[in-house]
């Protein structure tokens, strides 16, 4: 009869030794804030991308860019909502100057427009992406730190089989799956990391692509409204 031996996770980690043992306590920390981020950013994505389709909405649905902008301060936050306003706030400024010098009849220049939408889209674009760079840095350092453990429980195991002086597979088997205990945490830290790496920064893609869109039908109003169709009074007053 052989003797069955049962094999523990816990007493793995804990004979490990310091180096070992902070190893695995990292990796173990790094996985759970991983998944904390993992979470947060999949429901603010979500949240986010209906939030401004519901904008977007709105945006089609207004009389005038003047009404919505008085209605959007009351409205809960987007990134659409923000471009929105940046836009506009900038479109009364141009507008504003170019009454000032007296050029009512002249086209406008929405160059500074498209310029403060663009900068507004860029800083959406930094909160939608908000913690992703950790999901990046998790999901490339956690293997190497799990290799690192693995190489020093592989380091200590054979220092024990030295002082014992036995070399039977039975002295150095625990010791090495003690050790590989380490790069089995690096991977479970790091492969959901880079799943849902892509998976989050896909969802974020999509919506800067809507915002895009929103953008560039932001400008052709404004084009229409004040260029194609100039010296339209009441065009112009239905914009402001």
């Amino acid at each position: 009869m052989t003797e069955e031996t049962s094999f523990s996770w816990l007493s793995a980690i804990t004979h490990g030794g310091p180096v070992g043992i902070s190893v695995m306590l990292l990796l173990v920390i790094l996985s759970l804030v991983t998944w904390g981020v993992i979470i947060e950013r999949w429901f603010a994505l979500t949240k986010l991308h209906t939030k401004s389709e519901q904008f977007l909405k709105n945006f089609w649905e207004a009389k005038s860019l003047s009404e919505l902008h008085l209605r959007s301060k009351d409205l809960e936050y987007s990134p659409a909502r923000e471009i929105f306003r940046t836009g506009y706030n900038e479109m009364v400024r141009v507008i504003q100057s170019r009454d000032k010098k007296g050029a009512q009849s002249s086209a406008v220049p929405f160059d500074t427009v498209k310029r403060s939408l663009g900068k507004a889209r860029n800083m959406e674009e930094g909160h939608l992406a908000k913690n992703m760079s950790f999901l990046a840095v998790s999901a490339s350092a956690c293997p190497f730190i799990g290799l690192f453990g693995t190489v020093i429980g592989i380091i200590r195991a054979f220092h024990d089989i030295a002082a014992s002086g036995s070399s039977s597979l039975a002295a150095v088997a625990p010791g090495i799956s003690e050790a590989l205990i380490a790069t089995a945490l690096g991977l479970f830290a790091a492969i959901p990391a880079v799943v849902f790496y892509n998976l989050l920064s896909s969802r974020a893609r999509r919506h800067l692509v809507l915002l895009d869109g929103f953008g560039a039908d932001f400008l052709n109003i404004l084009e229409r409204h004040f260029n194609v169709g100039k010296g339209d009074a009441h065009a112009q007053g239905e914009v402001i």
